[in-house]
């Protein structure tokens, strides 16, 4: 096996494991990164790709139970506290031309992602929007595996651009999700290397100013719903 085809595997398998990461946790998930076997497949595929970071995630950032982990996610994803970080592409994007409602779910990326699933043939799980970030980085994964170089460059510059701005939300977040923030470090620092090698450039600090200010658009008044609830 070739270097480039070692390193190849790595990233797709890579993307895949981050992509479970991004994911509501399940008691399975929980019991592999407790019991050690996700921190082990996580440096083996980061030595393989020469990634050297402080921002990965590992079972030291646990807490007691699944149950406590999910609640994290929730917290830091879903506003169950606020400030939140969506990991949804469309939130950060320019909605469909002539809406008027930046910062919602189900813009033109959700559109564009469910035409790409139904070139393969599948369906997008019902739990999680087309362009949720565990479902591009599934995506990725296949790309990778693929070998077209063009089509991947394509997506990480068009569907993966906004991570910088995802990024900067969950350093502004309210939750103590340690595992989860350092997942999205980990997404951002891997995906800016791609880019790198790719020659796709970052998106420029005025693009990612915009969509921070979409997101808070989106977002603005979750605070005032939830006291109503309460």
């Amino acid at each position: 096996m070739t270097d480039n085809t070692i390193e190849t595997t790595a990233l797709a398998r890579l993307y895949s494991l981050l992509s479970e990461c991004l994911k509501h946790p399940d008691e399975a998930f929980y019991e592999d990164i407790a019991a050690g076997r996700f921190d082990a497949e996580r440096e083996q595929l980061l030595s393989a790709l020469g990634l050297d970071t402080e921002a990965a995630p590992s079972a030291e950032q646990l807490p007691d139970s699944q149950a406590a982990f999910d609640n994290q996610y929730i917290a830091l994803f879903e506003a169950l506290e606020t400030p939140y970080a969506p990991p949804v592409e469309s939130p950060y994007k320019e909605w469909h031309e002539g809406a008027g409602s930046d910062g919602l779910l189900g813009g033109p990326p959700a559109d564009d992602m469910r035409r790409k699933y139904a070139t393969l043939n599948v369906s997008p799980p019902a739990a999680y929007q087309p362009d949720h970030l565990a479902l591009l980085l599934e995506y990725a994964s296949l790309l990778v595996e693929s070998g077209d170089r063009d089509a991947y460059a394509t997506f990480v510059d068009e569907h993966l651009d906004w991570l910088p701005a995802l990024r900067r939300c969950v350093d502004g977040a309210g939750a103590d999700a340690p595992f989860y923030r350092r997942t999205v470090a980990l997404v951002c620092e891997a995906v800016a290397a791609e880019r790198d090698r790719l020659g796709v450039p970052e998106p420029d600090s005025a693009t990612i100013a915009t969509m921070l200010n979409r997101v808070e658009q989106g977002t603005a008044g979750i605070d005032e719903e939830k006291s109503f609830r309460e």
